[in-house]
């Protein structure tokens, strides 16, 4: 079976996740693997879209299986699960996994954070992996550090559609990457991409995932509607 992950989390990654609200992952998955999740999505990568990101996204592992078994084998890899129950420091769920594309000349997506979406309350990460090389030519991530300890900020885009908060003063680009590697950063910490200048699509896979005791801030209740990652069967 081939290598999905070579990565080894620190203690010191660990911290600054919790610290700045994000870290860096150089080499998080093999090239193997990357090249693997952009062939069963090149459909949709290469497809005319709205000028803007797009996703094609997956919730139900089960159902997706069948289409996309390299993504699922990914999301569910012993390896990747144990880095990330290392980091939330529980067993975790998977909440979504996003294969995010910005196609040619299109926009990224303005200030946001993932937790201006569904409210939850806990400690939930996303993962930005980048498919291709990818730097602030073709829509590279920003994040804004320590931004995740201000709490929910309000949504300025009241009409539906993408959130929207308010641009941080310490918004920096994030470091130019490789494919296969990836960005860790807190469901609360601000973050966005500009525009893809280049004549070719830019690819990242962007998953969040929840530690096991996450709750709904609506309802109090547990997020028991989504997979436990240490139980699924490969």
């Amino acid at each position: 079976m081939t290598k999905i992950t070579k990565f080894a989390l620190t203690q010191e990654m660990v911290e600054q996740f919790y610290r700045e609200g994000y870290f860096y992952a150089p080499g998080f998955l093999t090239i193997e693997t990357v090249e693997a999740i952009n062939s069963e999505h090149a459909e949709f990568a290469n497809r005319k879209g709205t000028g803007s990101w797009q996703s094609q996204n997956i919730i139900n592992l089960e159902q997706a299986k069948p289409t996309f078994p390299h993504t699922v084998d990914f999301l569910t890899d012993p390896g990747v699960v144990a880095i990330l129950e290392q980091l939330l420091g529980d067993k975790v769920r998977i909440w979504m996994g996003m294969y995010a594309v910005v196609e040619p000349h299109g926009n990224g997506l303005e200030w946001h954070q993932d937790n201006q979406y569904t409210h939850i309350l806990g400690h939930m990460l996303n993962g930005f992996i980048a498919l291709d090389p990818i730097s602030q030519d073709n829509a590279g991530l920003w994040i804004a550090p320590g931004s995740h300890r201000l709490g929910r900020q309000p949504n300025l885009n009241p009409e539906g559609g993408h959130k929207r908060a308010a641009e941080p003063e310490n918004g920096m680009p994030c470091k130019p990457m490789a494919p296969g590697d990836a960005v860790f950063f807190h469901r609360e910490t601000l973050h966005h991409s500009k525009r893809n200048h280049t004549d070719k699509p830019r690819r990242a896979y962007a998953f969040q995932a929840a530690a096991a005791n996450c709750r709904y801030a609506a309802t109090g209740k547990l997020l028991e509607d989504r997979m436990l990652l240490s139980g699924y069967r490969r």
